[in-house]
């Protein structure tokens, strides 16, 4: 039997889908096609993204599910939350069998729209329900994520705070916590981290992307992470720093800043996930010699989130 015209084998489709339209199951089983879960197949060509892999889980998944946790934070921009499986969320007694799929129950609605075409938890529910599997840090970086700025924020400061206000469920005080720690404007992971680094260690919180102006009022530069009345910088360089032309940039816009009497400290991967310790006694030391109020011993809670950090890293 030939195959049907409106079997779209770039989209996710069952294999009794794929019996329907005339696929031999032969055919489904050779390298022009990916199995994605039991069941569930693509043509091979498609790139094996999140969008697609949460519309084949849907398609074995019990019904009305909303696509939630872990996998609505990736959905939503997060690059931090790491967890492959598919989480969905139900307001009924549901279990799936399917390997890679997660299924969570909840006696009392929840706030949902779509993203992708997808059935999706908000991005304020999403950070609360993420609250009871993340830690601080990484909870802050999602929120810092679902925040950053302009066309990629998908909701506010305010949003997540409010939201975390009003949900007294499991997750509640650390969303609480983490929400008050999300800051806008933040470009990278490294970047939030870094910035809980010096936080948790009691030192002073530095100001996030600030900008400098020209004359007209027109960005001049951005900073990382600064204390502009002592003209303190610190910047994270992440790999992409590393080629000669963005070298050239980092360097050259430093030393002109340098003359106008800024003072820079450079973080890097090293430094900060195998070296936090030693990394906050350069920036303390930084801080003293710049004025900016330092205490007289640093806390010792950034221990708790970065030692566990730096063994991923």
């Amino acid at each position: 039997m030939a195959q049907r015209l409106d079997l779209d084998t770039l989209r996710p489709f069952t294999a009794a889908q794929a019996r329907e339209a005339g696929l031999h199951h032969r055919i489904l089983c050779s390298d022009a096609y990916r199995k994605m879960f039991t069941g569930v197949y693509i043509d091979a060509s498609v790139p094996d993204t999140i969008v697609v892999r949460t519309r084949a889980a849907l398609l074995v998944a019990p019904a009305r599910a909303t696509v939630s946790h872990a996998t609505a934070a990736r959905l939503w921009g997060a690059t931090n939350v790491k967890d492959s499986r598919i989480h969905l969320a139900y307001t009924r007694d549901v279990h799936s069998r399917t390997d890679g799929i997660l299924t969570h129950r909840f006696k009392e609605p929840f706030a949902t729209c779509h993203r992708h075409g997808l059935p999706v938890t908000t991005p304020e529910q999403t950070f609360v329900h993420c609250a009871v599997g993340l830690d601080l840090v990484d909870l802050v970086a999602l929120g810092d994520r679902l925040v950053k700025r302009g066309p990629d924020a998908v909701t506010t400061v305010e949003g997540l705070r409010t939201y975390a206000e009003m949900w007294h469920r499991q997750g509640g005080v650390n969303a609480r916590r983490a929400a008050e720690l999300v800051r806008p404007r933040v470009d990278s992971v490294s970047e939030t981290f870094l910035r809980l680094l010096i936080v948790l260690a009691g030192l002073p919180e530095p100001i996030v992307n600030e900008s400098l102006l020209h004359p007209d009022g027109s960005v001049r530069y951005r900073l990382d992470l600064s204390y502009p009345e002592q003209l303190l910088a610190i910047e994270y360089d992440g790999h992409w720093h590393e080629t000669p032309e963005q070298v050239l940039h980092d360097n050259a816009r430093r030393a002109e800043l340098t003359t106008e009497g800024w003072r820079f400290e450079v973080v890097r991967s090293d430094d900060l996930y195998e070296a936090p310790e030693q990394t906050l006694e350069r920036l303390r030391c930084a801080m003293r010699e710049r004025d900016v109020p330092v205490p007289h011993a640093l806390s010792h809670r950034w221990r708790r989130y970065f030692a566990d950090h730096a063994a991923v890293a």
